[in-house]
């Protein structure tokens, strides 16, 4: 062979790297695939076949920053086994951050701890400059804000075991029902799995419960082929058995159990194999590990989805409600979908019921409308006071029937947050009322309805409106019998809580008393709370329409 052929021969050295590599990106994408479904075996055996937990794909995140989203005890799991395998905490992304920034901007605080326990850097800054920190504080992960505000140095050393929901890497996968030594490079006693889907079988017949090893590497290849025993396109996902009598869920066996029969065995090596496949023929899929707006999964949105838009189209969406994202990325794309939806779901909304609204959570307000109540209860007669102090005045809100739609009927199969966002979605107007003049506000819309050439202000319109498509104006009377000072205090809180332009009010509400002096924040949070309490007031006496033919009854 002459000297030009063998100059264009590449060496064998050459090859034998490129196929690793090959294999190394094949395995991680897999590796990306194996941690959407948070199954522990799978990670551990990618991991042991040279899945590089640090190396970023095409979505521009590694297996590390998308294993960083850990919350249940079975995610951890997975993360903790990547860090165990060598997992760079600070590895980049293609934007810059960290498995620690986003461990702390998903509000992850299991997976931030963890992290930090193994050499993450919280100092570390991400493309536009910021730290996890100020992730946590912008997505309002006040438990992850606590954590990195504690730290004083740049790296945290190891906390006792119990802090984590996980038991350490050297103790049992308590998920997997099996047991991974920490310096063992393979599962040493494989769990126990049935593999189940809806739409993908494997052929071979398997026992219902059965240990399983690993079998060797597959050779290299370009192209991942079907597997031969299993049908359809579907990920074929391993279900714990039910734990046996004696043992609790998660809890191996006694150590003197004997092992299964080889035949048990082989067929475990076909499942775990069928399993491998499957992540396979799924692992070609982008992978977009993006950052979250925390919110609890299954949160409801009354917007519903976001129409797919193009990043320019979601720049200026998020523009407009005033928020200012950095660049969208496949990294970030989700985030900020997540963003938009979140900002016209509670548009116009003050933070703290937005917040509330995203996660059913009422902020504990008791002590200050305690303050608010009692500095109202002996006033001085000899001052003059707006309205008097004859306890006789309420506060109340007017809902449309059309937007609750029997909410107290079907409240007992909503959660707290879907109750509350139907019920602020119905709200239209907040005020003050006596009970002299319980209904003046429906008085003065049926005196526009005989005179229809007259002119209304939009809350007279909204009301004829609701009659005029045959429905009734609930009216719901809250925080009755007080001065009318403390109703004005509740209805600008209230006021300030909703947002006026989300109403049909034309101006704020008036503070007086102890609650004047009280900065902004404090005010909106005890106006969420007062929404609380007038929801709980609708839901125990249920809807009640009032009709033109209603008030002209107690006229």
């Amino acid at each position: 062979m002459g000297v030009a052929a063998r100059a264009q021969r590449p060496p064998r050295e050459f090859e034998r790297r490129s196929g690793a590599m090959a294999d190394s990106a094949r395995w991680a994408r897999q590796l990306q695939a194996a941690l959407r479904e948070w199954e522990p075996r799978a990670v551990e055996e990618l991991l042991r076949r040279g899945a590089d937990p640090s190396l970023v794909q095409e979505g521009g995140a590694a297996a590390v920053h998308l294993a960083a989203r850990a919350r249940h005890p079975r995610a951890l799991l997975c993360l903790r086994i990547l860090l165990r395998r060598g997992a760079d905490p600070n590895a980049r992304s293609a934007e810059a951050l960290t498995p620690v920034h986003v461990a702390a901007a998903w509000g992850c605080r299991g997976a931030l701890e963890l992290l930090l326990s193994r050499g993450g850097d919280p100092t570390l800054r991400d493309q536009d400059g910021l730290r996890p920190l100020d992730w946590a504080l912008r997505q309002r992960h006040h438990s992850c804000a606590r954590v990195l505000r504690e730290l004083d140095r740049p790296a945290r050393t190891p906390e006792p075991a119990e802090k984590f929901p996980v038991a350490p890497a050297d103790l049992e996968l308590a998920m997997c029902g099996g047991r991974v030594s920490a310096g063992s490079p393979a599962v040493s006693a494989p769990p126990r799995v049935s593999l189940a889907s809806e739409q993908r079988t494997c052929r071979a017949e398997r026992p219902a419960a059965q240990e399983v090893t690993v079998e060797p590497p597959e050779p290299r290849s370009s192209e991942t082929t079907r597997s031969p025993d299993c049908s359809s396109d579907t990920f074929v996902t391993a279900l714990e058995d039910s734990p046996q009598p004696g043992h609790p869920a998660g809890t191996p066996g006694p150590a003197a159990a004997p092992r299964p029969p080889r035949g048990a065995m082989a067929a475990g090596d076909e499942a775990l194999s069928c399993q491998l496949q499957a992540l396979t023929l799924t692992a070609e899929a982008p992978i977009v590990a993006s950052l979250p707006g925390d919110g609890d999964p299954g949160a409801s949105h009354p917007q519903g989805p976001v129409p797919p838009m193009s990043d320019l189209q979601l720049l200026q969406a998020l523009r407009a409600l005033g928020h200012s994202p950095g660049p969208v990325t496949p990294f970030t794309r989700g985030h900020y979908l997540r963003r938009l939806q979140e900002a016209q779901a509670s548009l116009g909304h003050s933070p703290e019921l937005a917040e509330a609204l995203r996660t059913g959570h009422i902020p504990d307000c008791q002590a200050h409308e305690a303050a608010l109540t009692q500095h109202f209860q002996r006033l001085d007669p000899a001052k003059r006071w707006r309205g008097g102090v004859t306890k006789s005045s309420f506060t109340y809100l007017l809902l449309d029937p059309r937007q609750t739609r029997g909410l107290p009927a079907r409240a007992s199969s909503l959660t707290l947050a879907e109750c509350l966002q139907c019920f602020v979605g119905a709200i239209f107007y907040v005020g003050k009322g006596t009970r002299a003049r319980p209904d003046a506000h429906l008085w003065e819309a049926l005196g526009y309805r005989e005179r229809p050439g007259k002119k209304a202000c939009p809350k007279v319109r909204r009301i004829l409106d609701i009659w005029a498509s045959g429905r009734g104006v609930i009216s719901l009377h809250c925080f009755q019998h007080a001065v009318a000072v403390e109703a004005f205090t509740r209805e600008a809180c209230l006021l300030d809580a909703l947002g006026i332009q989300t109403l049909t009010n034309q101006k704020q509400g008036h503070y007086y008393g102890e609650a004047a002096c009280w900065p902004p924040t404090q005010r909106r949070r005890l106006g969420v709370y007062l929404l609380h309490r007038a929801l709980l007031v609708f839901l125990a006496e249920g809807e009640r329409e009032l009709r033109p033919q209603d008030i002209q009854a107690r006229g």
